[in-house]
């Protein structure tokens, strides 16, 4: 059985990118039905630019179009490598899938094809530039994040044997803790850009729980807590909280 120590873990913080493509229509629909040429670009996926084809019903609503954009991108294995992609809206959204340097690639085009009724756009809205994960400095201790599953009693009346029956429920991602040595300067902890930034902007963070350089937990989430303590003769440090907001990825 493999033993470890625990020096040497360590927790990144980054942001994703978000680009926004707006849909838009001369007449606020769809006049002739057909297909519109969608074109999504990304400097890291595969085969882009990916132009597609996505077929647009007569009278589809600047939502519908936008939802069946999102569907058809979801498809490709060398869009959801990279990113995901949903619809709110007349919006479609991608976020990549970490945290990344800002790239100035990432962009949606549409126009149509032989369809008639789209306002063309060539140029999609980078609406969150993307931050590279980084090493949150200062870190002495991390705990969770405390993973556990909901079980509910489906116990009855008409069963077997007289012991309790569960079912597994909800998946709970909890928090993650850390205790660092607070430098009020520090880039990953001042309220410009580290940590109190983001707990004060309440800003969707990028975080990749590193383990012996080997394995990687990474999950988005919220800094939701952040106590300094400031003992006499002592370091200043802080607590800092953060709660996982989305499935993690435990690799």
């Amino acid at each position: 059985m493999g033993k470890y120590a625990a020096f040497g873990i360590a927790l990144q913080i980054g942001t994703a990118q978000v680009e926004t493509a707006t849909i838009a229509t001369a007449t606020g629909k769809i006049t002739t039905a057909g297909n519109a040429t969608v074109t999504l670009t990304h400097d890291e996926m595969t085969g882009s630019p990916l132009a597609e084809s996505v077929a647009l019903a007569l009278n589809d609503v600047n939502d519908t179009i936008a939802t069946k954009i999102a569907a058809h991108f979801n498809a490709l294995s060398d869009v959801t490598d990279h990113m995901t992609i949903v619809a709110n809206g007349p919006n479609v959204i991608m976020r990549l899938l970490e945290g990344e340097a800002n790239d100035g690639t990432l962009n949606m085009a549409y126009i149509d094809d032989t369809c008639v009724g789209l306002t063309a756009d060539a140029t999609s809205t980078n609406t969150t530039a993307g931050v590279d994960a980084v090493e949150i400095a200062g870190v002495t201790n991390i705990s969770g994040p405390g993973l556990g599953v909901d079980t509910v009693d489906v116990t009855s009346h008409d069963q077997v044997t007289a012991w309790e029956e569960q079912a597994a429920a909800i998946i709970r991602s909890g928090e993650v803790s850390l205790d660092i040595i607070y430098d009020p300067a520090a880039t990953t902890h001042n309220a410009a850009t580290g940590l109190l930034y983001r707990l004060e902007d309440r800003i969707y963070s990028f975080f990749d729980l590193i383990f012996f350089a080997t394995y990687n937990w990474k999950f988005f989430g919220y800094v939701n807590g952040f106590e300094p303590t400031g003992a006499v003769g002592g370091a200043l440090t802080a607590s800092v909280r953060v709660k996982i907001a989305s499935a993690p990825t435990l690799e």
